[in-house]
């Protein structure tokens, strides 16, 4: 498993940093141009403070059930559409919890740590906390959303050189290297695979696929399939045995399988992922 999450992890890490945004809420100057945004358009009349705490609720909830409609309830009338896409969020206007940045970093310090031809401070859990924390604070002249693989690997070599200089520019070259190839195998593998067949889900088989990932990602207990019968679809059954095999993984003292666990929560977020993004309409 270790090695198939390795060739997974140019997508992987692109869909970690990218899903930060999904549980950010909008930084105060995003509130504020938002909140002025509508008091233009006759839409709100009370304070900055209660209007700020309508938006921080607004964000709590899963990306997937937050619509125009969620918070017109608190306005005087509904807004255009057009007010609307403001409350799209980008690393510039987002406030993410620093301790969720660190998990990140933290998961690719891990994944690298293991696979890598290379070892040391250049992958170290500082370096890749630091680099995640860049992509997520860009500066004018870079990214702010849609992060790639290729963001991910130049942030990391500037965190390197900010923080060494040229010391290890050989040494960087060879983890670049090692980088772009894995990342060219999986682009090569994406283009020969068929697109996989929608799932259509029922809103129990959402729900509980949502929690798993929610519990994986926060790495706390899973919970148990609702339905006594057990999951039925096949890709349901293949994550129901990750999650078996997660909670093992997640209890056990064994020194020889805890370098296995981050790959396993891995292998249970990337069967999340594919899942829900396969779900029919």
């Amino acid at each position: 498993m270790n090695k198939d999450v390795w060739r997974l992890f140019p997508r992987l890490i692109e869909q970690r940093i990218n899903g930060l945004l999904n549980h950010a809420v909008p930084n105060r100057m995003k509130s504020y141009q938002i909140y002025k945004t509508c008091q233009n358009e006759s839409l709100f009349r009370e304070t900055f403070t209660t209007f700020n705490s309508h938006l921080s609720h607004f964000f709590t909830i899963e990306p997937a059930e937050r619509n125009k409609g969620r918070f017109d309830c608190y306005l005087d009338r509904p807004m255009h559409k057009s007010v609307y896409e403001m409350f799209e969020l980008d690393f510039r206007t987002a406030e993410i919890e620093r301790e969720e940045i660190h998990r990140v970093g933290n998961w690719a310090h891990n994944m690298m740590r293991t696979n890598c031809q290379i070892t040391g401070c250049l992958i170290s859990g500082e370096v890749l906390d630091q680099t995640v924390d860049y992509i997520t604070h860009p500066p004018v002249f870079e990214k702010a959303r849609d992060i790639e693989f290729e963001d991910f690997c130049a942030a990391w070599k500037r965190v390197v050189f900010q923080l060494f200089g040229r010391r290890y520019d050989n040494e960087v070259s060879r983890v670049l290297k090692e980088l772009h190839a894995l990342n060219m195998e999986q682009i090569l593998a994406e283009k020969n695979l068929q697109p996989l067949p929608l799932i259509s889900l029922t809103q129990t088989e959402i729900d509980w696929t949502l929690a798993v990932q929610k519990a994986a990602d926060e790495r706390g207990p899973m919970p148990v399939y609702p339905l006594m019968r057990g999951p039925q679809k096949p890709a349901l059954v293949q994550l129901e045995r990750v999650v078996q095999l997660y909670n093992i993984m997640m209890v056990t003292t064994k020194p020889e399988l805890l370098d296995q666990r981050i790959n396993v929560i891995a292998t249970v977020l990337y069967r999340c992922q594919e899942l829900l993004g396969r779900r029919a309409a």
